[in-house]
């Protein structure tokens, strides 16, 4: 069967493909920009209350909205890769995502630093178009350790964000955070143009999606919104019940368009294959636990003073310098993950990784104060991530055709995101709800909520990821002329009823 128009044909022949290390190494460094401004803000929030004078629940949108547009970023530019060119397409996001940084840099508001953060949130879709050209470049038998490497190089991103964002707090600002993250992206960007060997696709007639695009991101917000401001003003009022009444009606009219639409946004019939469909939900539950609710709980306990009870006193510095060698640690074990997965599977992995993030938190809530246990913890927290994002694209990629990859990861990319921001809001919430008016300080009861939260997830994820199959159904999508018959037979059916 040929390959469907707009696919990405074989850059082999008579030029030479790049090594492994050179693929490997450009696209790490590509991911590492996207995971980067992420994690650097998680450090900044408590500067970022303090200097703004606001509450965990305004501040939060310095994230949240970072992650809603990477969400739907996440899957255009997943599609678009499939569609135009993956190469192509990643050197316009990283372009795109450095102008966000410099809108945040220059800005100088809370607000103007949220719109920035909105702008960087396209970054989201290099993740997806990073599996895709791995699987793409790569020699087979490499793919799982090079694609296990460049999906934990997010640690990497969370170590360097860390440490730079807690050192430029305590030397300079936290402007310098944003002049970073621009040069980054830049520099990026340039490596992809040179490094990756050129697109060449076939001519497609295939239209974009983009009211699903639309739709999704204003669906999201609206229920993130009504989440976040629900400390505030009630679950009963009619500003609560108004914004998640919205996103619900908008999410219904978006699975609606997207189940009519000739080429989705996403492609919600994958959904119908098992695998994919508990790889998502398993994905979602752990961004809503371990993966997108530890970062600002965690960071409450470094750097929150002794007499708070729980906290270690840690100055930014010393915060980022921390989570920046307990990241590394971890991401010492991706390659590791990568060749288990290749021998075992990847669903063994990634089980393991998603039991090991969840284990920490009793550690956690037991250990208060300790540094000796946290250091322990967090350790392990480490390792847990990195053998988790190194074996999730491992276990899609088992059960995706080829030409589907960028755009299935750029799906899971944003049900993680989706799932980031409403561990971001709920998690905003349950702290605000313990938070001292006067010194903007969390109780050590709320912080301990948080991590419950968290916890319960990790076990609903853990227990989705134990219905995985070791020996997965592949999923096939719909060919053009199937997809054309399937529309057409409804049609057949009601002439034959009215003759």
């Amino acid at each position: 069967m040929s390959a469907p128009a707009g696919r990405k044909a074989s850059t082999t022949g008579l030029l030479k493909r790049p090594g492994f290390g050179v693929i490997v190494s450009v696209l790490i460094l590509a991911e590492i920009v996207s995971a980067f401004e992420l994690s650097m803000m998680y450090v900044t929030l408590p500067t970022l209350i303090k200097d703004f004078q606001v509450d965990a629940n305004t501040v939060a949108w310095v994230v949240t909205a970072y992650l809603l547009v990477s969400a739907s970023a996440g899957v255009m530019g997943g599609r678009f890769g499939d569609m135009y060119g993956r190469r192509k397409v990643m050197v316009v996001v990283l372009i795109i995502a450095g102008v966000g940084s410099l809108v945040s840099l220059l800005g100088g508001t809370l607000g103007m630093i949220i719109l920035g953060r909105a702008i960087q949130g396209v970054a989201g879709a290099v993740m997806g178009l990073a599996f895709g050209l791995a699987r793409e470049h790569l020699d087979e038998e490499r793919v799982p350790v090079g694609v296990s490497m460049i999906g934990a190089s997010a640690l990497i991103a969370g170590a360097g964000g860390a440490f730079i964002a807690g050192f430029m707090i305590d030397v300079y600002s936290w402007h310098g955070i944003f002049a970073f993250a621009a040069v980054l992206a830049g520099l990026a960007a340039l490596a992809v143009f040179l490094f990756i060997p050129r697109d060449n696709v076939v001519a497609t007639n295939e239209k974009p999606d983009y009211l699903g695009s639309l739709l999704l991101p204003i669906a999201v917000s609206a229920i993130l919104l009504g989440l976040s401001r629900s400390s505030k003003v009630g679950f009963d009022s009619i500003q609560f019940i108004g914004l998640m009444g919205l996103g619900i009606l908008v999410a219904l009219v978006w699975v609606w368009w997207e189940l009519r639409v000739e080429s989705p946004i996403v492609n919600l019939r994958m959904f119908k294959n098992r695998q994919i469909a508990l790889v998502m939900t398993a994905t979602m539950l752990a961004a809503i636990g371990p993966i997108g609710g530890m970062a600002v709980p965690s960071q409450m306990v470094l750097q929150y003073p002794a007499s708070a009870g729980f906290g270690l006193g840690f100055t930014a510095t010393a915060a980022g310098v921390f989570s920046c060698v307990t990241a590394l640690l971890g991401y010492f074990f991706s390659p590791f993950g990568g060749r288990l997965a290749h021998r075992y599977g990847a669903r063994s992995v990634f089980i393991a990784g998603l039991v090991l993030m969840t284990l920490v938190i009793p550690i956690m809530l037991l250990t208060f104060g300790n540094v000796v246990m946290f250091v322990v913890a967090m350790s392990l927290n480490g390792i847990g991530i990195s053998l988790t994002y190194g074996a999730l694209p491992n276990v899609l990629i088992e059960a995706v055709p080829q030409t589907h990859t960028s755009e299935t990861a750029g799906t899971n990319t944003m049900v993680r995101n989706v799932g980031q921001s409403t561990a971001t809001a709920i998690g905003a919430y349950i702290l605000a709800s313990h938070q001292d008016p006067a010194t903007t300080m969390v109780a050590q009861s709320g912080v301990a909520a948080a991590f419950v939260f968290i916890l319960v997830f990790g076990v609903l994820a853990v227990a989705v990821a134990l219905m995985l199959k070791r020996n997965p159904v592949p999923w096939v999508p719909e060919t053009v002329e199937e997809r054309t018959a399937r529309r057409a037979r409804p049609a057949k059916v009601s002439a034959a009823v009215a003759d």
